[in-house]
């Protein structure tokens, strides 16, 4: 490998730095003033697909979350008069998620942009502290910045996943292995980031002995699904119900499906995950090999299909 990709200047480092959060602010002005102008056609549709998909899906799951609040902690996982999706995440999201819901949305939304925002800028400044070289930090700057456009469009939560996992990596580099469990317990509201320890065990960061600090946390907060086992499983009956929607399988159902599998917005927090993963290989060469495949292998998941996918329903 080139040394010139292992190290950079720090002068070459900070102007990326700096490139990535003026177009992560350029986002976020474009993307409020597109919320901006959609609240005033709210009764209007075009008839064009791009525009119709555009306008539903703005703040798509922020809005979620607020209506499904509307149950309370006791029947979070119950019916919803408001709408017809059920909650998914684990039970203490209602409590992460309840300040924003005592707040007129009008202005709980913006909150949560402006919390976004910080966060990601937070997480720019200090990503240093893991990536030593140009093309790790230009590849998370490209993963994180898509995760960021589409999270921040439909007003989804995983920023907060990234903020966290960050952190949980920082205290465990700083052998702070309590710490580190307890940031790593506040990403499982969604639960597919249980995987973490073991991926931290895959970089041989912990042993298999250092789990406790990660599941013990983890179990004391699911200590109500052992009281309540039916609370427990109305959630796991959610997480496999099917997608019902009601515009039957026209093509923006089609796409709106397969934009629920495979969320671009969830760059945002597989982008900290591939770091950890790659900057932990010891070897070089192999770090280089793997670090290249891993790359591809996301970018054609995950931009390549999307466009691909985009272009068929928009000439299909």
């Amino acid at each position: 490998m080139n040394s010139n990709e292992l190290t950079f200047s720090k002068e070459k480092r900070e102007s990326y730095i700096l490139m990535y959060i003026l177009i992560i602010i350029f986002i976020t002005a474009v993307l409020v003033a597109l919320r901006i102008i959609f609240s005033f056609f709210q009764e209007e549709s075009p008839g064009l697909f791009i525009i119709d998909l555009l306008m539903r899906n703005r703040d798509l799951n922020f809005k979620t979350n607020y209506n499904l609040m509307y149950n309370g902690i006791i029947n979070y996982y119950g019916d919803n008069p408001f709408i017809s999706e059920k909650a998914i995440y684990l039970y203490f999201w209602y409590f992460i998620f309840y300040p924003f819901y005592i707040i007129p949305i009008e202005i709980s939304i913006y909150i949560w942009d402006l919390l976004r925002i910080i966060s990601t800028i937070y997480i720019a400044i200090n990503i240093s502290k893991v990536i030593k070289n140009r093309r790790d930090l230009l590849f998370f700057f490209l993963f994180s910045g898509i995760g960021y456009f589409a999270d921040m469009y439909l007003n989804n939560t995983n920023w907060i996943i990234q903020l966290f996992l960050y952190e949980s990596y920082i205290q465990l580099e700083k052998n702070n292995k309590p710490l580190s469990g307890f940031f790593f317990t506040i990403c499982t509201f969604k639960i597919i980031l249980i995987i973490i320890p073991f991926i931290f065990i895959l970089i041989k960061k912990i042993k298999g002995k250092d789990l406790i600090f990660y599941f013990l946390p983890f179990l004391v907060i699911c200590i109500p699904y052992i009281i309540f086992p039916e609370y427990f499983s109305m959630m796991v009956s959610n997480w496999f119900l099917s997608i019902e929607t009601t515009s039957g399988f026209s093509i923006i159902s089609i796409f709106l499906i397969f934009w629920r599998v495979i969320q671009p917005a969830q760059l945002m927090f597989l982008s900290i995950i591939l770091v950890i993963i790659i900057v932990n290989i010891k070897n070089e060469n192999e770090k280089t090999r793997i670090g290249s495949l891993i790359y591809i292998s996301v970018s054609i998941l995950w931009v390549l299909i999307w466009l691909i996918f985009l272009g068929f329903a928009l000439f299909m």
